[in-house]
């Protein structure tokens, strides 16, 4: 994902401004528009947006714990990649630390997606970043760290499973490895390849 401009629903949206969200919205958490087929799964979820019934935030939540996100991003992917997911999708952004990473993973594991979605998006950063009316996106912010920048860098150019579904950006380049591709190989010994699942 690169730097974006922010797309901001108006209080009294018209239906083909709130359609236009939505589109931002699935490029943002799905990285891509739905399938026809998804579409129909997330029929009822849609109109109750476009009509004006729920706003952004509900959206979010509603999305992240239905089948195509949880199909696309969770099922896949280890716990930790897609902690690393989740911050991208919803806070715009990658993990600062491990401390941030270990509290999303004890929500993870102990109330599941959608508390630990819920989490990100009723966190102070998300209202004081996107509010009520925003759609979340890549943005830039104050890094914590040189290995911050890199990984928001790294992660912002990443498309959903580039560099595989197990190692998040966190991780991989403090045990030396390079994950393009979706193969890891550690980065001294670039003709050994270990393989993600």
């Amino acid at each position: 994902m690169s730097l974006q401009e922010p797309v901001t629903m108006k209080q009294k949206a018209s239906v083909e401004e709130r359609e236009g969200v939505l589109r931002q919205i699935y490029h943002q958490v799905l990285e891509r528009q739905p399938y026809q087929f998804e579409r129909k799964k997330l029929g009822g979820l849609e109109k109750e947006f476009i009509k004006g019934k729920i706003g952004i935030r509900h959206f979010l939540k509603s999305i992240a714990v239905s089948s195509i996100y949880l199909e696309s991003f969770y099922e896949k992917s280890s716990n930790v990649k897609f902690i690393e997911n989740a911050f991208k999708h919803f806070l715009g952004r990658s993990p600062h630390d491990e401390a941030e990473i270990r509290e999303c993973d004890w929500l993870l594991v102990e109330h599941g997606v959608g508390a630990m979605v819920s989490a990100l998006i009723d966190s102070e950063e998300y209202r004081k970043v996107y509010g009520s009316l925003t759609v979340p996106y890549w943005h830039p912010h104050r890094y914590e760290s040189p290995n911050d920048y890199l990984e928001n860098r790294w992660l912002g150019r990443e498309h959903a499973g580039d560099r595989g579904w197990a190692i998040p950006t966190l991780y991989w380049h403090e045990l030396h490895l390079d994950c393009t591709g979706g193969t890891c190989r550690p980065s001294w010994a670039p003709s050994s390849r270990v393989r993600e699942s």
